[in-house]
């Protein structure tokens, strides 16, 4: 008896796992309610732009954190600003190069609660030719069955990734500290009817 019991037990945490992906919740992102923005510093000024394209691929449930994924791809030609300038400087091979490099991927299994609604995500992104450890901040606005709202922030060194080459490398006029923000809203895709 204690034998079958050790085998209905083991396969118990073997299918649990599993069970918990499967429910996971899919989200969808609202592109027109959706953001996300970058500043860096030049010559002491804050400097702005966003990326307008962006999709994701999106699993998360706050109250089963180790079953979440996401991954998200920014496409670096929907770069833009207020006056277009600095958005045709940065699509250039010595910034972003998107001709050559056209997405910018952020990859993340890792999540933990750090406050009330607050969360960090840590993972990966790619720009260019590099791949480094990013961790994000965001705070849930808003969380029903069938829609959710997130902003947050992270920021990350340029160089690190060689955005700003040759003489663009150095960091006294256009600081290597970028901020990003981002808002996400979106509808959940496999809400299961009564």
């Amino acid at each position: 008896m204690n034998l079958y019991f050790l085998k209905f037990l083991y396969i118990l945490i073997i299918l649990l796992p599993l069970t918990s992906m499967a429910d996971t919740p899919t989200w969808q992102i609202v592109p027109s309610k959706s953001s996300l923005t970058f500043t860096a510093t030049q010559n002491g000024a804050p400097v702005t732009g966003q990326f307008e394209s962006f999709t994701g691929d999106i699993h998360f449930d706050p109250n089963q954190l180790s079953a979440n994924n996401i991954k998200i791809v920014i496409d670096m030609n929907s770069i833009t600003d207020s006056y277009n300038q600095l958005s045709d400087t940065l699509k250039t091979p010595a910034w972003f190069n998107t001709k050559l490099f056209p997405l910018a991927i952020f990859k993340s299994n890792e999540f933990k609660k750090i406050g009330d609604k607050t969360y960090q995500s840590k993972g990966m992104l790619t720009i260019r030719d590099k791949t480094l450890p990013v961790i994000l901040t965001f705070t849930q606005e808003d969380y029903t069955q069938n829609e959710a709202m997130i902003k947050g922030s992270t920021i990350i060194k340029r160089t690190a990734f060689g955005v700003g080459q040759g003489e663009w490398a150095d960091t006294t006029i256009i600081k290597d500290d970028v901020q990003i923000n981002f808002t996400i809203k979106a509808i959940r895709k496999n809400v299961s009817n009564p």
